[in-house]
């Protein structure tokens, strides 16, 4: 038998065609659109409420920005998200003062819980325009609570007028106090979803709403995602790629939901006006982070000043960390500029760029 030999020498084909394979999970990260990532959760994971088993997960911070600390204290939550072939797993770590969930057993948002909107349909309805109402359809609006009263107590129910949106197959929740707050661990698997098949890079959906009592009925909300819009259209929900860990290639897209931004006035100040910036760092992954800048633009685009901040930490029980910077509000009276969150790798590198969530959030419209 006669043997070819086909010997292939370097050139620009062959080496564009070897980084392509080489970094395949990581350019297909990079659909259009996808802003959020779930990651591979370890072997035998246990629904007990010790987020531990999160420490390498995909994060998504919020309400990281009050002034006050008091307000601060029981505001700062963390989302964290992660998947296997047999659930999705959804953790969550608060900062509270006083705990409590007094609502019955169908009313969960009314109390400090979850609202949870998830969607995992692979056709034309995925993001639909309306909830499903049937056990077949693949996409859920339920909620998901820690606390029974001030007990502590797993608590899951769906929304009413779509108590047949799953079957509830296997669907756990657990939860335990923390010195500040609270962790909650949530998992929804996927046998509630007969046509999804997980796999590496799918995309489902979802958004996730914390819901805040202060001892009472709800008071306050925020989302990670979205927006109030998500009650009524899972068009609003987030798409979030199942990955087997966070790339740094992955920064750029999912930066808005990993490291949000905001800025404001204090209120009360000693010198000349300054306007303060708060960009959150998520606790799992802020070792690559090497500077934070905040970057104020004129409404011409003009760049106006850049201005580092530097990284606190607010809470060390769970490493609750945002960057903080100040710039003169001569130089950004309200509505003549623009706001840019920078986050740089340890080499200079740019890791990802970020505005202000302009949508509603708490109980009434407006921001």
């Amino acid at each position: 038998m006669k043997v070819t030999r086909v010997l292939l020498r370097p050139g620009p084909l062959l080496s564009a065609a070897l980084v392509l394979f080489c970094s395949r999970s990581a350019w297909a990260g990079l659909a259009p659109g996808v802003r959020g990532l779930a990651t591979r959760a370890p072997r035998e994971m246990k629904i007990d409420g010790d987020l531990s088993e999160f420490k390498e997960a995909f994060c998504t911070p919020v309400e990281y920005f009050s002034f006050e600390p008091k307000t601060l204290h029981n505001r700062a939550a963390q989302f964290f998200y992660m998947w296997d072939e047999a659930a999705f797993y959804a953790g969550l770590r608060t900062l509270d003062e006083s705990p409590a969930n007094l609502a019955d057993d169908d009313h969960l948002w009314e109390g400090d819980g979850v609202e949870w909107y998830f969607d995992t349909r692979q056709g034309a309805d995925f993001r639909g325009l309306a909830w499903p109402t049937n056990s077949s359809a693949g996409a859920v609006h339920c909620y998901w609570t820690g606390l029974k009263g001030t007990n502590i107590q797993g608590r899951f129910c769906l929304r009413p007028g779509y108590l047949s949106a799953i079957r509830k197959i296997g669907v756990a929740v657990a939860a335990r106090r923390t010195a500040r707050g609270m962790e909650v661990e949530f998992k929804l698997p996927w046998a509630n979803f007969p046509d999804f098949q997980p796999k590496l890079d799918a995309i489902i959906a979802l958004d996730a709403e914390l819901c805040y009592s202060d001892g009472g009925p709800r008071v306050f909300r925020t989302f990670a995602y979205g927006s109030p819009l998500s009650v009524q259209q899972p068009a609003s929900l987030g798409k979030i790629k199942l990955v087997e860990k966070l790339e740094p290639s992955f920064w750029q897209s999912c930066g808005p939901v990993m490291l949000p931004v905001r800025c404001d006035t204090a209120w009360g100040q000693n010198g000349k006006p300054q306007v303060t910036g708060y960009l959150a760092i998520p606790p799992n992954h802020s070792e690559p982070i090497g500077k934070v800048v905040f970057r104020v633009l004129g409404l011409d685009g003009a760049n106006l000043g850049d201005y580092e901040g530097k990284i606190e930490t607010f809470e060390a029980d769970g490493s609750f960390r945002r960057a903080v910077g100040q710039w003169p509000n001569e130089l950004s009276p309200p509505g003549a500029y623009h706001l840019l969150g920078l986050v740089y790798d340890r080499s200079g590198k740019e890791l990802a760029r970020v505005a202000p969530r302009m949508v509603s959030v708490n109980m009434q419209p407006g921001y």
